[in-house]
């Protein structure tokens, strides 16, 4: 790993979490050491992103298939995937800049996976999205960090209605359910294939400070291991989340 000068942080969580919120405040912590940040956020000021998210959340509601989920789940692929190499030119080159992203690449297939399970995503379309994902994602080096904020679905789904988006109105419970079963097989997968998974209990909104700490901490310990370890993506046969990983056979 010569040349690397940064730090890649990705973080993650359900819904309603308060996921941005979070990457903020480790940024802040990380700048007052006086490391250089840059925080890449949801792209929410897109201006095709309200039009996406509306249809999802459509079919969401109605349990029909009209496109909104592939097209939503496309359009966050693309620019997850746009993100994640800036992330990495930022944090591995000669930028030295600490990059905290607001949901990664491998946490937008828990979305993906959930739409199929429910219907408004069609086989041959999520087999179009995997497909996808497996390219891009060979691409790109993984963070040096997955932080997951872990978040009863009961409170993020509390925490979703309290902050009023008229687009997340009449989301159920059982959504934010199924999201969480999701990604504690992502997280499963993602300690399997070695990447750093640091899961915080987000019950309630902790210090940045610590948070930062616990970061520097655990890539600060694994950083002699983390360079003996190898990266390679394609299609796993058993694990829907993350479909792009390869077993180690595979590789050899």
């Amino acid at each position: 790993m010569k040349g690397k000068q940064g730090l890649f942080i990705c973080i993650d969580a359900n819904i309603g979490a308060g996921k941005t919120n979070a990457c903020h405040a480790v940024a802040s912590a990380a700048m007052s050491e006086g490391n250089s940040v840059r925080v890449l956020e949801e792209p929410t000021n897109h201006p095709r992103f309200d039009h996406f998210l509306q249809h999802y959340y459509d079919d969401l509601r109605t349990a029909s298939d009209t496109g909104g989920g592939f097209a939503m789940q496309v359009f966050m692929l693309c620019q997850r995937y746009e993100q994640h190499r800036l992330a990495v030119e930022l944090a591995w080159g000669n930028h030295g800049i600490t990059v905290v992203q607001d949901r990664p690449i491998y946490g937008d297939t828990v979305f993906a996976t959930t739409a199929k399970e429910r219907g408004f995503m069609t086989d041959e379309q999520y087999d179009l999205y995997i497909d996808l994902f497996r390219n891009m994602s060979r691409d790109v080096m993984p963070p040096d960090i997955f932080v997951y904020l872990d978040v009863s679905p009961e409170e993020c789904h509390r925490r979703m209605n309290s902050r009023g988006r008229s687009q997340e109105d009449g989301v159920p419970l059982d959504y934010l359910q199924q999201l969480h079963d999701n990604y504690q097989k992502l997280l499963d997968e993602m300690r399997r294939r070695g990447v750093r998974v640091l899961s915080i209990d987000w019950r309630e909104f902790g210090p940045p400070v610590e948070m930062w700490k616990r970061i520097r901490n655990m890539v600060d310990q694994q950083d002699s291991w983390y360079e003996q370890m190898t990266f390679s993506f394609a299609k796993h046969p058993r694990m829907p989340i993350l479909p792009a990983l390869e077993t180690e056979e595979a590789v050899s």
